[in-house]
């Protein structure tokens, strides 16, 4: 266990807010206990993570670190951070014997405990991120894995028939059948908005049922498109919530310190008189040469808590895509966690159903722009439907306004809500669902005006365009053409 100790200030900005710790760590330190939650895809053909960071831009990583060569320089703006579970590795302790005078703020240390997880197995970290998951989403621990998942693992990896189990040999009988209980309802889990979660816990566990069978011959950092370093960055004991750029601009200008003639006599002379270990004083080094970085640590674990301080400064300072944004406030938190800042998150201008709204239709397999939308992911097609125009026909349909064809002034969606909503046995069981009224039915976010927009453009699309040939002109699929 690695133990770290920082002097520190603890405020509360209110009477019923979390406490903030603001400290300084050197970067390589802050590298051994914060993690960076991604949210992107691990490989071509894994699923999308429950991450809420952007991938990095190593482009912005090089300005930075060539910003940081000058000493002189320096970033006022603190790492924004947070508890990623309640635990005994992250502990305040105030220093001051009476609080009296302004018990809001508080001096004291900051203790930080982290494991070196480097040390565990790719299965091992892997399991742990299963459980992590199960503890956000209870209903995830009765769930079985697909046998169509760890099969594909298996044949992507080339595993020996030896390690096969009876079941996949069956697999020519059983492809049929498969193949039709593709839909998530099938498992016995109703996640349709959770159905992110599901996915990222059905891919983890898959791996880890294969790299169970093949644990006594398998020793690598990775396999097929997980990697320890990947994983590990889901398990560190705090999460950094905002600023991982200037934080890896700082690791990477610290190596490059430690790479000067100064610091290699350092080493060298660790390695020689004092005999230190070579590799940990290879890090010690750095850690002297690198850069101490401001940090708030938000003293708080819930995931909804750090997505809404991520959503919030990334869209009030920093704006970053409406593409990424939408997709990591609609695919990052389970529907109870999403449902604790969900009025914060509208009150803070986020466009939250909107969001939800147009996730669902990029991500159900019933939805003819399945596959084909934009989610700000560096996996994210060339040619994919621009997220914003999904979500502008999306609002036509949910708020029956504006459906007004080329060079007419005619509004067809409001007209056909005055005209033939009322008497529409579509929203005829708007009351005993509880609404207000109709059209309130119609336009909640799993209303009626859900189902008529996939049906509608699913007949659009098989009736005017060919969605299996990407050389025709009518291509379903290429929005540019």
């Amino acid at each position: 266990m690695l133990n770290f100790k920082y002097k520190a200030v603890r405020i509360r900005q209110t009477n019923s807010g979390d406490w903030l710790v603001l400290f300084a760590a050197s970067a390589i330190e802050i590298d051994m206990w914060a993690g960076v939650p991604q949210k992107k895809k691990i490989g071509e053909h894994s699923k999308e993570t429950t991450g809420f960071q952007r991938e990095e831009n190593k482009k912005r990583i090089k300005e930075i670190t060539d910003f940081y060569r000058n000493e002189q320089n320096i970033i006022q703006n603190p790492l924004l951070c947070a508890l990623r579970q309640e635990s005994e590795l992250v502990i305040f302790e105030s220093s001051e014997i009476d609080n009296s005078i302004s018990e809001s703020i508080q001096h004291g240390f900051l203790t930080v405990k982290a494991e070196f997880l480097e040390k565990l197995s790719l299965l091992e970290l892997l399991k742990r991120v299963k459980v992590d998951l199960e503890r956000r989403v209870p209903e995830l621990v009765n769930q079985q894995v697909p046998d169509k998942n760890i099969r594909e693992l298996k044949e992507r990896a080339e595993i020996p028939h030896s390690f096969q189990t009876s079941q996949d040999e069956s697999y020519d009988n059983e492809q049929e059948i498969a193949e039709d209980s593709d839909d998530d309802t099938d498992l016995g889990l109703s996640l349709t908005d959770e159905s992110h979660i599901l996915d990222f816990w059905q891919d983890v566990a898959a791996y880890i049922s294969v790299l169970d069978e093949i644990k006594d011959t398998f020793n690598s950092d990775k396999f097929l498109d997980y990697s320890k370093e990947a994983i590990i960055s889901f398990l560190r004991p705090i999460v950094v919530v905002d600023g991982q750029h200037r934080l890896r601009a700082a690791i990477e200008s610290a190596k490059e310190l430690a790479r000067q003639d100064k610091y290699k006599e350092l080493l060298e002379q660790a390695i020689l008189n004092d005999k230190a270990d070579p590799e940990k004083a290879q890090v010690q080094i750095e850690a002297e040469a690198a850069r101490k970085l401001p940090i708030s640590l938000l003293m708080n674990t819930d995931p909804a808590e750090q997505v809404f301080q991520f959503v919030v400064v990334n869209q009030k300072a920093t704006p970053i895509k409406t593409a990424l944004l939408g997709t990591i406030i609609s695919t990052s938190l389970s529907n109870e966690e999403l449902t604790r800042v969900s009025e914060r998150l509208e009150s803070a201008g986020i466009k939250l159903e909107e969001s939800r709204a147009v996730t669902f239709l990029t991500r159900s397999r019933y939805s003819p722009f399945y596959g084909l939308v934009e989610r700000g992911l560096a996996s994210d097609g060339k040619d994919s439907l621009k997220w914003n125009v999904l979500a502008s026909i999306v609002k036509i349909f949910r708020d029956l306004k504006d459906g007004r064809l080329f060079h007419e002034n005619v509004d067809y969606a409001d007209k056909w809500n005055r005209s033939y909503l009322p008497s529409s046995k579509i929203i005829e069981k708007w009351e005993s669902e509880g609404h207000q009224n109709a059209f309130a039915y119609w336009h909640s976010l799993n209303g009626p005006w859900r189902d008529v927009f996939i049906s509608f453009w699913t007949s659009v699309r098989d009736k005017l365009s060919d969605p299996s040939n990407n050389e025709a002109w009518h291509y379903w699929g290429y929005p540019s053409i």
